[in-house]
């Protein structure tokens, strides 16, 4: 088993999603992994069920189970195209249509964390859906306000294999070059696997 040596969190980079066409008992597929937006900042928050079992008037059994992840996204700007995508509308034209029978479709979302000391961690979160997002945007006063994008993003198991994340970590002895180089250019059917040892996931489109 590697050991990780230190690093530390000090930037998010490269924020990318793919949408997930088919996700049954037999199978799982992705689209193209696409560039969604430059990050500011992303904060994953578990939803867990939780319960406790009492017995002679103490704690018998304290359990918490992951039920899903709730991802918030603040960006630079999401392009109109790639937010029609993410969100179930129609685009067309440069314009983006908005229908009340819109519904949007599960994605997974992918990001890389550097670290100090070289280091990065990489995630993909699976299969999620966008809720409609919120735009900052203020007035030109006597300085330059720059508006943002944020967006939350809802995330369950895949029915395929209840997987909901993947996580690596190059401080990790264990994680390779070669499955870092292509964590956000691969589709998440699987994580990508290190080359000496099998062939790398291509993507499924």
């Amino acid at each position: 088993m590697g050991t990780s040596v230190k690093s530390n969190r000090i930037n998010v980079k490269n924020l990318v999603y793919t949408v997930l066409s088919t996700d049954t008992n037999a199978g799982v597929e992705y689209g193209d992994v696409k560039s969604l937006a430059k990050a500011m900042t992303i904060q994953v928050t578990p939803s867990q069920a939780t319960g406790v079992l009492y017995g002679d008037g103490a704690q018998e059994e304290n359990l918490a189970k992951l039920t899903g992840l709730s991802a918030k996204f603040e960006v630079n700007k999401i392009a109109i195209e790639n937010r029609a995508e993410i969100q179930g509308h129609t685009y067309e034209n440069g314009v983006m249509i908005y229908d009340k029978a819109d519904q949007a479709p599960y994605i997974a979302v992918g990001y890389q964390i550097e670290g100090t000391n070289s280091y990065s961690e990489y995630v993909w979160l699976l299969k999620g859906r966008v809720q409609e997002g919120n735009q900052n945007v203020d007035q030109a006063t006597d300085k330059i306000n720059f508006s943002t994008d944020e967006m939350t993003i809802n995330f369950i198991p895949r029915e395929y294999d209840g997987y909901m994340e993947f996580t690596a970590d190059t401080s990790n002895g264990d994680f390779y070059s070669d499955q870092a180089a292509a964590w956000l250019t691969t589709a998440p059917v699987t994580y990508p696997r290190h080359s000496e040892t099998t062939t790398t996931t291509t993507t499924t489109s």
